[in-house]
């Protein structure tokens, strides 16, 4: 029998409790969950590890989220990328949207993040 990749998804969140509550929440046997909490250890990470989904803080030190989520698009076309805001004038902006195919806003409702991962990981798994 073929063992089949976990789901791989990556957290990148500069709040510790942020961070730690998504990872918990999205661990399990069909995925593997990486954080960070700058994108500079984000990047460093990507640089051997490719991702399929990546959860991304807005605001970020060194960064913003949305220049990290344009940067994984260049080394992984195929991932899927949610931007997670406190503002909500920042969820409709431009720039946002045409690099986050959701766009989550704080506090995160878990059964909505949780759903969301479920979808993407069950849209791979058509193409294993």
């Amino acid at each position: 029998m073929i063992k089949k990749t976990p789901y791989r998804v990556l957290i990148v969140d500069d709040e510790p409790d942020e961070r730690d509550l998504l990872a918990e929440l999205l661990s399990g046997p069909n995925r593997a969950v990486e954080v960070r909490d700058t994108p500079r250890a984000a990047l460093e990470f990507l640089q051997h590890n490719p991702v399929d989904l990546a959860f991304l803080d807005h605001h970020l030190p060194g960064m913003s989220g949305t220049e990290l989520a344009q940067r994984i698009k260049t080394m992984y076309p195929h991932a899927h990328i949610v931007m997670c805001t406190g503002y909500l004038v920042e969820a409709g902006c431009p720039e946002i949207l045409d690099r986050a195919e959701h766009v989550l806003h704080k506090p995160l409702n878990l059964g909505e993040v949780l759903e969301l991962a479920d979808s993407y990981s069950a849209t791979r798994e058509g193409h294993d």
